[in-house]
């Protein structure tokens, strides 16, 4: 305490009150309080308390300077001690303001930024519901197949490798992820089977299935194709895509006859047709489900 005191009248030499108890100390004080913001988030009474300590020695330690710079001029009568404290303090007072600011920082820890890419997904995930049995062989999938629809059904079957049935209720989506949602089904062997409704897009995962069921009252709804926004889409044939699903309901069995009633209907008109044609023509199979 005497030291301490001893410094604070201006009563050590210039070198010791500058050197000693001024730059070395400063030097002592920024390790710590960098060491503390190393290690945040920083509790605010520690960032407080650690902000009032330094600044209580920041005063002890120019007070002291000054009053031996003082002491100083009037034997001397240099003024080169007191020009050199002034320019010191200038340097300390910024080193200090910036490891507050520093303290300040690291008493929290600011909100991770969501990349634009998991805000689209989960948005468009919001459309849909996509969960596994409890028993991991049924996959039910129930709402809009909107983007990221195939990539969440790729990392299920991946977590479950005993998953054979998908239980499909859905007014359809988006027709490329549908057709990935389909070739994972057929790459997999897996059932389909619908309980309410499955239209429009939903079909394509539907007739993928290895057998393919309706409980009695459910729909299965077919139109045939039109791209809405063909004016931002031109590189889009319409044609194409339908021929392509054309292809996949007789490569499944689907009758050809069957398949020109479905593509000749309007896209805004939905074709429910009864249990009994939907088995005639092959598009639901029962076998072994």
């Amino acid at each position: 305490m005497a030291y301490v005191l001893s410094h604070w009248r201006g009563e050590q030499s210039l070198l010791r009150s500058f050197w000693l108890n001024g730059v070395a100390l400063r030097l002592v004080i920024y390790a710590i309080v960098a060491m503390l913001i190393r290690d945040h988030p920083v509790a605010i009474p520690l960032a407080l308390g650690a902000v009032g300590t330094d600044l209580a020695v920041l005063i002890w330690q120019c007070t002291g300077y000054f009053r031996a710079a003082e002491r100083n001029l009037r034997g001397l009568g240099s003024m080169l001690p007191l020009w050199g404290g002034m320019f010191a303090l200038i340097v300390a007072v910024f080193v200090v303001l910036s490891q507050w600011w520093g303290l300040a920082l690291a008493t929290h820890v600011p909100p991770t930024e969501i990349p634009y890419s998991v805000q689209r997904d989960k948005l468009h995930a919001s459309n849909y519901d996509m969960r596994i049995s409890e028993d991991g062989t049924v996959l039910t999938l129930r709402g809009v197949i909107a983007l990221g629809a195939t990539k969440r059904f790729m990392a299920l079957l991946a977590k479950h490798p005993d998953l054979r049935h998908v239980h499909l209720t859905s007014n359809g989506g988006n027709i490329f992820e549908a057709r990935g949602i389909a070739k994972l089904i057929l790459a997999r062997d897996l059932n389909t089977f619908v309980d309410q409704d499955c239209s429009s897009a939903c079909t394509l995962p539907f007739i993928a299935g290895k057998t393919r069921r309706v409980a009695p009252g459910a729909q299965l709804g077919f139109h045939g194709y039109l791209l809405t926004n063909a004016s931002q889409l031109p590189h889009i044939d319409v044609a194409a895509e339908q021929e392509k699903d054309r292809d996949l309901f007789r490569a499944r069995g689907v009758s050809d006859g069957f398949l020109d009633a479905m593509f000749q209907r309007s896209h805004n008109e939905i074709w429910t047709p009864d249990l009994a044609v939907l088995r005639a023509a092959g598009v639901v199979n029962t076998d072994g489900f």
